[in-house]
C-alpha cells in the first residue's frame, strides 16, 4: 500500500500550504470572521495564556513548536529528565523513547516533525497492507479522515507509538512473536499505556480462552507471551529514570499526580479544556463507547454459553485477538479518563483515535457490511449524539464535530450508499480535514488551549 503512504505525505503537504495561504494577510481576510486565532500572553511570573485575537496565521519557526507537551519532549531530550527548569519532576510522566530519538537524529523541532509525518505513513501503510485484499483502495482513504491527524505533524509521541504499535499488530496477525514483541516493547518505552495494555491483554485472552474452550495452562502462557515485551518496556523506562535521579521505580506514575491526575469517581457532565477537542471527543464517546462496551459484554455472553468454534480462516484467532484489544485499548482510554479526570476529557481527542488500534478498528470496521442489529444501535447513537452534539454542529472551531460523525458514518453505513454519494463524502470529509487540520496546527503554533 504504498499509495497510501504518498496519500498521507500530500495530504499533510496540502494542510501545510493552506495554512501558509492563510497566514497572508489578505487570504485571512477573506475567512478571518470564520477563524479563531490565539496569540500567547507571556507574564513576569513564568505563566501565561491565550487570549481571541484576528491575526493571520503564524509563521512556522523551529521555536513556535516547542509548544504544551512538545517543550516537556524538549526538556527530556536536552537535559534526560535533569532539567534545572523542573523542579517538581513533571517531566518524568512522559517516557523517555520519543525523546531519546529526537537527542539521537539530532533534528530541529521542524525536522522532527517531518520525521513524524514519515513515521505516521510507514505505520499507516504496514496496517492497511494487513487489508489489502479485504477492501477497495478508496476506503483507505477514510484513515486522512480522522479529526487529530495534526498530532502527527508535531513534535508528540504519537506518530512514534502509532508505528510501534501498528508493527506490534502486525506482527500477531502474521505470527510472527519477534516482530510483535519489538514492537510492543518499543510502544511501552514511547507512552505510558501500560496501564491500558496490562488489563487489556487479560480480558482478551481470558475472552479467547473462555470461547475456544482452552486450559487455564494456555491461557497464563497466552498471557505471559502477550505482557512480555510491555513489562520489558515498561522495566526499561523505570531503569532510565533512576539513572537519571527518579525518586522510586515507579516516579512516572506518582508523577501523573502533578498533572491533575489521581483516582475519582466519574463526575457529570463531562467538562473539557478547549471546544475544539471538546468537539471530536464528545460524539466519539456518545456514538462509540456503549455501543463498544455492548459488544465486548456479547463477545463474553458467546465465550460461556457456545462449545464449539467454527474456525473459517486459517488467522481467524490472530484477528479476534488483534480486534479484541483494540476495542479494549479504546475503552481502556475512556474509564481511565473517567476514574482519573474528575470529568474533564482533555486530550481524550488525539488518545482515543490516533492509535493504531482505532485505526485498525476503522479498517476493519469498514471492510465488511455491518450485521443488521448494530447498525440500528450505532445510527441510533449516531442520532443521540448528534442530538447532544447540535451545538457544536455550525462553528469552524467545532468542525471536528461534523468531520468525527461523518466519518463514523461511511465506516458503518458506506455498503448501502451509492458509489457517487460513498465519493462525494470521502472528497467532503478530505477537503474539511484538511482545513481542520490547518486550524489546529496554527492554534498548536499560537498556544491554543487544544493540547495537553
Amino acid at each position: 500500500m504504498p499509495i497510501l503512504a504518498a496519500a498521507v505525505v500530500l495530504f499533510f503537504v496540502t494542510a501545510g500550504l493552506l495554512h501558509a495561504l492563510l497566514g497572508q494577510q489578505s487570504a485571512y481576510d477573506i475567512v478571518k470572521g470564520m477563524l479563531k486565532t490565539y496569540a500567547v500572553e507571556r507574564h513576569d511570573d513564568g505563566s501565561w495564556n491565550a487570549r481571541n485575537v484576528e491575526e493571520p496565521y503564524e509563521k512556522v519557526t523551529n521555536d513556535k513548536m516547542i509548544m504544551w507537551d512538545a517543550a516537556h519532549y524538549n526538556s527530556i531530550k536536552e537535559y534526560l529528565y535533569r532539567s534545572p527548569y523542573d523542579p517538581k519532576g513533571k517531566d518524568y510522566a512522559f517516557f523517555p523513547l520519543f525523546p531519546l530519538l529526537w537527542r539521537t537524529t539530532g533534528l530541529p523541532p521542524l525536522g522532527i516533525c517531518l520525521l513524524n509525518i514519515l513515521l505516521f505513513a510507514i505505520g499507516a501503510t504496514l496496517l492497511a497492507s494487513l487489508f489489502r485484499n479485504k477492501m477497495p483502495a478508496w476506503m483507505f482513504l477514510l484513515a486522512l479522515c480522522m479529526p487529530y491527524l495534526v498530532i502527527f505533524a508535531i513534535p508528540y509521541s504519537e506518530a512514534l507509538f502509532f508505528i510501534t504499535t501498528a508493527t506490534g499488530l502486525y506482527g500477531l496477525i502474521k505470527r510472527r512473536y519477534w516482530i510483535f514483541f519489538l514492537g510492543f516493547l518499543l510502544a511501552s518505552m514511547t507512552r505510558s499505556a501500560s496501564n491500558i495494555l496490562l488489563v487489556a491483554w487479560l480480558i482478551t485472552d481470558l475472552l479467547l480462552c473462555l470461547r475456544h474452550r482452552e486450559t487455564w495452562k494456555s491461557f497464563f502462557r497466552n498471557v505471559a507471551l502477550h505482557l512480555a515485551p510491555v513489562a520489558t518496556g515498561v522495566l526499561a523506562v523505570i531503569i532510565i529514570q533512576h539513572l537519571r535521579g527518579a525518586g522510586s521505580p515507579f516516579q512516572f506514575v506518582s508523577a501523573q499526580g502533578l498533572w491533575g491526575k489521581e483516582l475519582s469517581l466519574p463526575s457529570w457532565p463531562f467538562t473539557d479544556w478547549s471546544v475544539e477537542g471538546k468537539s471530536v471527543t464528545w460524539p466519539l464517546i456518545f456514538t462509540l463507547f456503549i455501543p463498544a462496551l455492548a459488544w465486548l459484554a456479547t463477545k463474553l455472553f458467546s465465550a460461556l454459553r457456545h462449545n464449539e468454534v467454527n474456525e473459517t480462516t486459517e488467522t481467524s484467532r490472530e484477528w479476534q485477538t488483534a480486534r479484541i484489544l483494540s476495542v479494549l485499548f479504546f475503552v481502556g482510554n475512556i474509564v481511565l479518563a473517567l476514574f482519573t479526570q474528575k470529568g474533564c476529557m482533555y486530550s481524550q481527542a488525539r488518545l482515543l483515535t490516533c492509535t493504531s488500534f482505532f485505526f485498525f478498528l476503522l479498517f476493519d470496521c469498514a471492510s465488511q457490511p455491518v450485521p443488521k442489529v448494530w447498525r440500528w444501535v450505532i445510527a441510533t447513537f449516531l442520532m443521540v449524539s448528534a442530538v447532544y452534539c447540535h451545538t457544536m454542529l455550525l462553528g469552524t472551531s467545532t468542525l471536528g464535530c461534523i468531520i468525527t460523525l461523518l466519518l463514523i458514518s461511511m465506516v458503518f453505513f458506506h455498503h448501502w450508499m451509492k458509489p457517487w454519494l460513498r465519493y462525494t463524502l470521502v472528497g467532503i470529509l478530505l477537503l474539511l480535514n484538511i482545513f481542520w487540520t490547518a486550524y489546529l496546527f496554527n492554534c498548536f503554533l499560537n498556544g491554543g488551549w487544544i493540547f495537553t
